[in-house]
């Protein structure tokens, strides 16, 4: 939740203040609230909520429920198929390229280093115990065929080719099984200069206690083969990574994953994507990292396939010394220990530095960064101008990861189909500008804040989020940025410990369904938005407890009902709304206590009357009187909102966290 720290100082005295004169009145009345409301509670009235008094005061919100919010101004977001039809066009075109004739040279191993000199095919089985050097001329290939080879190289590079216009391309004999393997200081097992082609229907296995397993300066193209892979520094590491068809196993890095990063020299945005990307179709890869497990500088395009990452990232407690050992900046500063594990804290915290703690290098699972580059002047320049992006479809991915499970800097996530299993100490799936959501799958077991951007647009699939902090957030601290959520189609869930949907800008709820299991705390709300919450069509339904209850604004198109009492529904209460011919128009099963309910439904009808259960109970009947109607009751006394309460007492405060909302 990223508001201030007044905000919720102003929430936390005034939920307090609530509580003193709830405590004075059940007190005096000489009974104590019922945890179960019965059906004896509240009246039956409609009303925009204003207080007699003149409009909502609604602590911390200038908007306040019930007034006009802003419609969201839609931004574009990554041009998808224009990037899948080039990069389905690379994908398909890899080709296997496994077959050799008779005049292939057949080598057999050797104790020395081998050197091959000559471009051509080679066939090559036995043990090579000092490593093979390739050294070819410009625009030249050499072709390795492994059969049941094992290259090592103690002390230096087990697979070397020293030209950076040539072309080496490694093929694993079927039903081989090769081993590739170095040790030394600072040497790569596979490092190639020039471009890399892998493929094959065998299994290679490359791993480096020196550096990384695989070092390419120019590109990498994989096909078919099984890769297995452990390093002292990256997995894979490339200017850019093609990879279909084929199993990438990195079992091992201290650092990333599979890592695609522009050339020293780039200092722009390459529009053409031409590099710093990793394109993945319908490949197996798994990864357990240090590192993140898949980093990019420009672009990650994957589609359909199988990815189970785990990356385990280390913390290092605050100080100067780590501060500078590790390029650290106070904001990075962001976790505490709880117990024997880390937790991630709000930005605004009083916590101590001197009781926080970072992670050492990033650690999240899938990662699109900035290009940076130093000037002449040695200054390190950020490219924030280009089209950074993440695009899904099709694939089934699994993240357990210490940092974000999904992120880019300065660009967009694009979801599009695809089943999403997110675990992670941050934050779920999160970008500098537009996150969107089409379709498929996602569920956020538990992290920081569930879905964030500074634009969030939802317009299907199926979402579930459990969020220590704020379920949906839109945020930037671009001054420049109108922030929105738009939510037109789907089934959202979200389950949130901070504000459920909140923007710092304006939330637009026109589809779909979506439901918020919202705050038990009052300095959070179930909506939570500085430029209004509008509802024009969807199911909506949103619970919290009465803190900082706000309810949509008064421009909403569809009916929406704010239901609030001063007693609690617990968790596992069926919710219930019914028309007038006992249609259901709302069930849901309450997974958390609330005093709040806030509900919007296409069948909901102006100068129609409906009943409210709890568990087959009736708790209240209501007839919808305008856009914004408030039933339920309250124990008076601290405002005027146009509610019947019991005895025909008056609503209680009409604003944020008042009963009469």
């Amino acid at each position: 939740m990223k508001k201030s720290k007044f905000r919720k100082f102003f929430a936390t005295i005034f939920t307090a203040l609530i509580s003193v004169i709830l405590a004075v009145t059940v007190c005096l009345s000489g009974c104590g609230v019922s945890e179960t409301p019965s059906s004896d509670i509240g009246g039956s009235s409609g009303g925009s909520g204003n207080s007699s008094g003149g409009p909502f005061i609604n602590p911390g919100d200038s908007l306040g429920g019930g007034g006009t919010g802003t419609v969201p101004s839609e931004v574009e977001g990554t041009d998808t198929m224009e990037i899948e039809d080039y990069l389905t066009l690379e994908l398909d075109a890899l080709s296997e390229n496994t077959e050799y004739d008779d005049t292939v040279t057949v080598l057999t191993g050797s104790e020395d280093t081998l050197t091959i000199t000559a471009a051509g095919d080679y066939l090559l089985s036995g043990n090579y115990e000092n490593g093979i050097v390739i050294t070819v001329s410009n625009n030249e290939e050499v072709h390795l065929f492994l059969n049941n080879v094992t290259i090592t190289n103690s002390d230096g590079i087990a697979i070397s080719n020293t030209n950076k216009k040539s072309t080496l391309t490694i093929t694993a004999v079927e039903n081989s099984v090769n081993t590739i393997e170095n040790d030394g200081t600072d040497v790569n097992a596979i490092h190639v200069k020039g471009t890399l082609n892998i493929n094959g229907q065998g299994t290679i296995n490359v791993n480096s206690s020196s550096k990384n397993a695989i070092k390419v300066s120019k590109g990498l193209q994989i096909v078919d083969a099984t890769l297995n892979v452990s390093s002292a520094n990256h997995g894979i590491a490339a200017r850019f990574i093609t990879a279909n068809d084929c199993t990438i196993n990195v079992t091992s890095a201290q650092k990333d994953g599979l890592n695609a990063e522009c050339d020293d020299e780039t200092t722009a945005f390459p529009e053409d994507y031409s590099e710093g990307f990793v394109a993945l179709k319908d490949v197996e890869y798994t990864c357990n990292v240090n590192g993140d497990g898949i980093q990019a500088d420009t672009l990650v395009y994957i589609n359909g396939g199988n990815l189970d990452i785990t990356t385990v990232g280390s913390f290092v407690s605050y100080s100067s010394e780590n501060i500078t050992t590790y390029g650290l900046e106070t904001d990075d500063y962001k976790y505490v220990l709880s117990g024997s594990s880390y937790k991630r804290i709000a930005s605004d915290s009083n916590t101590s530095y001197s009781s926080r703690y970072a992670l050492s290098q990033s650690a999240k699972g899938i990662k699109v960064g900035e290009i940076e580059y130093e000037d002449a002047d040695g200054n390190e320049i950020e490219v924030t101008d280009g089209d950074y992006a993440i695009l899904i479809k099709n694939a089934e991915i699994t993240v357990n990861s210490t940092d974000d499970a999904i992120h880019t800097n300065s660009g967009n996530v694009t979801i599009t189909s695809g089943t999403l299993d997110l675990t992670t100490l941050d934050d779920g799936i999160t970008s500098d500008y537009l996150t969107e959501i089409a379709g498929g799958n996602i569920t956020i077991n538990s992290c920081y804040e569930g879905i964030e951007g500074a634009y969030v647009k939802i317009s299907g699939g199926t979402i579930d989020i459990v969020a220590n902090d704020d379920g949906i957030n839109a945020a930037s601290d671009d001054n420049s940025i109108n922030e929105y959520i738009i939510i037109s189609g789907g089934t959202v869930t979200v389950d949130a410990s901070g504000d459920g949907i909140d923007s710092n800008g304006s939330v637009l709820i026109s589809g779909g369904t979506t439901i918020v299991y919202g705050p038990l705390n009052g300095g959070n709300a179930g909506l939570d938005a500085d430029s209004g919450v509008i509802v024009t069509g969807g199911t909506l339904f949103v619970t919290s407890t009465l803190g900082m209850v706000e309810t949509p604004s008064n421009n909403s198109t569809q009916y929406v009902v704010s239901y609030a009492n001063s007693s609690s529904f617990s968790a596992g209460t069926v919710i219930t709304v019914k028309d007038g011919s006992n249609n259901t128009v709302i069930n849901v099963t309450l997974k958390k206590t609330c005093q709040s309910i806030i509900f919007s439904s296409p069948n909901l009808l102006k100068g129609s009357t409906y009943t409210v259960y709890a568990n087959n109970s009736q708790v209240t009947s209501f007839t919808v009187s305008s856009i914004i109607t408030t039933i339920g009751s309250s124990y008076g006394g601290m405002g005027g909102g146009n509610m019947g309460g019991p005895g025909g007492a008056p609503g209680g405060m009409g604003g944020k966290g008042g009963f009469g909302r």
